[in-house]
């Protein structure tokens, strides 16, 4: 029995088990919520992805969130569930006012969700680099967490083929490359969403091997401001009535206003660092049991991703089966061969495997000959290009040899005419 290769992509968990999901989106693990995901999606179906995972959100994103609440549009629902969980859970929403109109402060949070482990952050202005995760891109994944229904035709047509036996007729031949493509693409469907799954598991076991997991310190300490004693110490020492000391007088008074200004915004931010301590304590007071929950969740995620896996390879070993039984060696088993067999047979081109085999292999030859003659064209082109340059500089300095090699045998035969007058003149005399 003809064992076909399957195409599963080896998955290795990063360290800190951030930004797996993502790579299905082909962008780096996004932080920032966009407006559109919160007013598409409700937040268990977001933080499903970001379990023990910093997130931000923009105030503008906030305020579109309170704005669709008395539209009555289908998306209100979602942004209600938003909006309580930003003013009930998470207990920010009287924080955010003071917040907008404060000049001095850039972000705000952490503020804890102990169901998932995650930590908000809300922020002013989106940073040019950000990565958002958008409605467009949490479709995606959830396309690929929904298990492809099983193909009935396939299922119907492998309890037909029970061995690898040769086909008899055209029809029969292509019906069998109809199926093997579509077992294919099927197998392709079943690869990812195996894929998903793959990575769906590994995040929450790492998450139960942390023996040390609980709630992350609030990383925003402000940095304290230091005063420039040197100026202060120029200052102490002035003459009134030098120009120089008057400058250094007023570089200590300058100095003096930009400490106490900086003062002022470290006291305004250490105030919310400490309000952020608060939450942190209290996020650890309560630890014991939100962990627990967090972890029986994580367990039952864990069984139901196992069962659909197993539920994926069944799928997968039916479509496999048609492969396997199949007359068409497995070199060729893949969509673009397939496709010409199938033109080939159609056409009348060919009337059997082993004609369409002939054909395939003759086109593939010619079509490398000719990708070769193509090759050599394109380098003969460009050093062609290459050279016009040299050929131009060339034939200009031909021509200046060659001028000057006239002038030289202009000279010469001056010369010579001069010696041949002077010559006659003697004999002359």
């Amino acid at each position: 029995m003809v064992i076909y290769r399957t195409y599963f992509i080896d998955t290795f968990l990063p360290k800190g088990g951030a930004g797996m999901f993502f790579t299905f989106l082909n962008k780096e693990e996004p932080r920032f919520l966009d407006q559109s995901v919160m007013l598409a999606y409700k937040p268990a179906e977001v933080l499903y992805y970001f379990y023990n995972r910093p997130l931000y959100i923009t105030l503008n994103d906030f305020y579109a969130i309170e704005l669709e609440l008395a539209s009555g549009s289908e998306q209100a629902d979602n942004a209600h569930s938003w909006f309580n969980l930003i003013e009930e859970q998470l207990e920010a929403v009287e924080s955010l006012i003071p917040f907008s109109q404060n000049d001095f402060l850039v972000t705000l949070g952490p503020y804890y969700y102990p169901v998932t482990n995650s930590r908000f952050y809300f922020i002013k202005n989106r940073p040019v680099d950000s990565v958002s995760l958008t409605a467009s891109d949490l479709s995606v994944l959830e396309e690929l967490a929904v298990s492809p229904p099983i193909n009935n035709k396939l299922q119907q047509y492998a309890k037909t083929r029970k061995a690898r036996k040769a086909l008899k007729t055209n029809d029969e031949i292509i019906t069998d490359i109809v199926m093997c493509m579509q077992s294919l693409k099927e197998i392709e469907q079943l690869n990812r969403h195996s894929n998903y799954l793959r990575n769906v598991l590994l995040q929450r076991q790492y998450l139960i091997d942390q023996t040390e997991l609980c709630p992350a310190e609030p990383d925003n300490s402000p940095l304290k401001p230091i005063r420039n004693e040197t100026v202060n110490s120029l200052a102490d020492n002035i003459i009134s009535f030098s120009r120089v000391n008057r400058w250094k007088k007023r570089s200590a008074i300058d100095e003096g206003s930009r400490f106490n200004h900086e003062m002022k915004v470290y006291i305004i931010r250490y105030r919310e660092y400490e309000k952020a301590c608060e939450r942190y304590k209290m996020a650890l007071e309560d630890w014991s049991l939100t962990s627990q929950a967090l972890l029986d969740n994580c367990l039952n995620e864990i069984k139901k991703v196992e069962d659909m896996l197993k539920a994926a390879k069944g799928k997968e070993d039916i479509y496999l089966s048609i492969l396997n039984r199949s007359p068409i060696h497995n070199d060729y088993q893949n969509l673009d061969t397939l496709a010409m067999f199938k033109y080939f047979l159609e056409t009348g081109r060919a009337s059997n495997l082993q004609e369409c085999m002939n054909l395939f292999e003759e086109e593939k030859h010619w079509n490398e000959i000719k990708a070769g003659q193509d090759r050599i064209e394109n380098t003969i082109y460009f050093l062609q290009n290459c050279s016009e340059p040299g050929r131009l500089a060339s034939e200009e300095l031909d021509a200046i040899v060659k001028q000057q090699q006239g002038v030289n045998q202009s000279n010469l035969s001056a010369i010579y005419e001069s010696n041949q007058q002077s010559e006659l003149s003697s004999v002359a005399r």
